[in-house]
């Protein structure tokens, strides 16, 4: 077979290829040798009909076969030939005919990935982001144990409802006049000030005692409603106040730190969660460090991406979001909260991952970066210890695919620690940090 490639732009090839009438000729003596075989036509044996009769039959059935056969074996020798990178299935521009003597000719067009011959490394500029806890974070951690281990309880004596009461309550509802039995609780539990409410919620509920009744006047509008339905429409909402219980917080001493853990004194406790706190900070941070020296190495190499490869990574993005945003709305998260941004902000992320994929890739060939046979015997382990499994029952869980994702974040992570060499990073004060989060 002949091929000639010639590139249109620096993720797109064209292919020329030529199969000669040799081979071609080949595949149809097959095509019509078996269907011979098999064919059963009025007037002739199994096994004996001519090929003549079988071609007036069965002519355009086994030229499309043996064309199909000829393209695929065609491209596979060219793109080993050329030693091409395809990244998508390749579009043959139209299919040819078979005449007799003469080779068969195609076009198709390919995506490649494009050739790095040289990636920019100089010039990266990093800051690592404070990873100091303050006092008052060590306390926010330690005041929400005492909510996990406070005691609810009906208060000794009758009082109104405020922030941090737990209240039980049945509601009957009518939105624009209209009752609404399916929108009824009966039994229903709710925190003041936890955040849950609706501020008219917490508003018509704070300052009653159980055994009275609130009416609470809801307008729906875009933001405090997920339910379309409701949308633009007014609700009331009849509220009956059947409990009202209080939650007692332990006292902040050495019993307490005693009874959430193995410490014998409260600095004991505040110790272990400093340091706790600290860790997550400094994994926080190296991994915000490590974010920015991809997004560096994008902006410094303008390489050119397949469009293919960006459409499966959108796809991808896009099967994580709807996890996350089923996930965040069973557990009544709020999905403004994710920050996610546009579908062309999708778009641009996407892009930016493949690049830097592309990128890595290729420093990684520059640099002959390899992940080893004993590194992965050490990670799994490093996995086995932690896991408290048999190493035997490590390495069986991570075979294949498991172990091929694995040798992967390996490689990632041995990318990451040369360019972090290469880098300079400079610590942000805590200050810059809050003004930016702000």
């Amino acid at each position: 077979m002949q091929s000639q490639v010639h590139e249109i732009d620096p993720v797109t090839v064209e292919l020329e290829v030529q199969v000669p009438w040799e081979r071609v000729k080949k595949g149809l003596d097959a095509g019509y040798g078996k269907l011979q075989k098999s064919a059963k036509v009025r007037g002739f044996r199994k096994g004996k009909v001519p090929r003549n009769v079988l071609k007036q039959l069965y002519g355009r059935q086994v030229d499309g076969e043996v064309v199909a056969t000829l393209i695929e074996e065609g491209l596979l020798a060219a793109v080993q030939e050329h030693e091409l990178a395809v990244v998508a299935s390749p579009e043959v521009d139209d299919l040819p005919r078979i005449e007799s003597g003469q080779p068969l000719a195609f076009k198709a067009k390919l995506e490649v990935r494009p050739k790095v011959d040289e990636v920019v490394t100089d010039g990266l500029e990093l800051k690592r982001p404070s990873s100091e806890v303050a006092d008052e974070a060590v306390m926010k951690e330690i005041e929400a144990m005492r909510e996990k281990h406070a005691e609810i309880q009906t208060p000794e004596e009758e009082r109104p409802a405020k922030e941090g009461d737990i209240l039980t309550i049945d509601y009957v509802v009518e939105v624009d006049g209209e009752e609404k039995p399916e929108m009824n609780a009966t039994g229903r539990e709710v925190e003041l000030g936890s955040g849950r409410l609706l501020p008219e919620f917490e508003e018509g509920l704070t300052g009653k005692k159980a055994g009275e009744s609130a009416e609470i006047r809801i307008a729906y509008d875009e933001e405090n409603t997920g339910a379309e339905e409701l949308k633009g429409k007014r609700a009331l909402f009849k509220v009956e106040i059947k409990e009202l219980r209080e939650k007692v917080l332990p006292e902040l001493d050495d019993e307490f730190a005693k009874d959430v853990g193995e410490y014998e004194t409260l600095d004991e406790l505040k110790a272990k969660v400093r340091a706790d706190l600290e860790k997550a900070a400094n994994e926080r941070s190296d991994s915000a460090v490590r974010e920015q020296v991809v997004e560096q190495l994008v902006k410094k190499n303008e390489v050119p991406v397949p469009p293919s490869l960006v459409q499966q990574q959108l796809q991808s993005m896009r099967q994580e979001l709807a996890f996350l945003m089923q996930y965040m709305g069973q557990m009544g998260g709020n999905l403004a909260d994710l920050g996610l941004g546009d579908e062309d902000e999708m778009a641009q992320r996407a892009e930016n991952k493949v690049r830097a994929a592309l990128l890595m890739g290729a420093v990684a060939k520059q640099q002959d970066l390899k992940v080893e046979a004993e590194e992965i015997e050490a990670k799994l382990a490093e996995i086995a210890e932690q896991s408290g499994k048999h190493i035997a029952k490590v390495r069986v869980e991570y075979a294949g695919e498991r172990r091929e994702s694995l040798e992967n974040k390996i490689l990632e992570d041995k990318i990451l620690d040369y360019l972090m060499s290469r880098a300079t990073v400079t610590d942000a004060p805590p200050e810059a940090e809050e003004a930016g989060d702000e």
